[in-house]
């Protein structure tokens, strides 16, 4: 599957596997990670995907659940700010 189109189908999939529900707003920031290219703070997440009208508190806890997972890598490059990004299964 290419970099820049990540679907629903492989969001919800992705979710599944590690045992998660696939909620709306956990497949939004799935995406939202996958479409981006580089590495997201929460506020760069959370900005896009207002259109949705998920909460900032909503964001933060999917970001936290999906690394907690592995799903997702939690990056501390040292400024404070926290930044995720969507972990490539197999080497994609």
């Amino acid at each position: 599957m290419g970099d820049a189109e990540r679907d629903t189908a492989w969001a919800k999939q992705s979710l599944r596997d590690v045992d998660l529900r696939a909620t709306a707003a956990r497949v939004a920031v799935m995406k939202a990670l996958a479409s981006a290219g580089s590495p997201m703070s929460h506020a760069n997440v959370a900005n896009s995907l207002t259109d949705f009208g998920f909460d900032q508190s909503t964001i933060f806890r999917c970001l936290n659940e999906l690394a907690g997972t592995g799903l997702v890598t939690r990056l501390d490059l040292g400024d404070q700010v926290r930044r995720f990004e969507l972990r490539e299964a197999g080497g994609e």
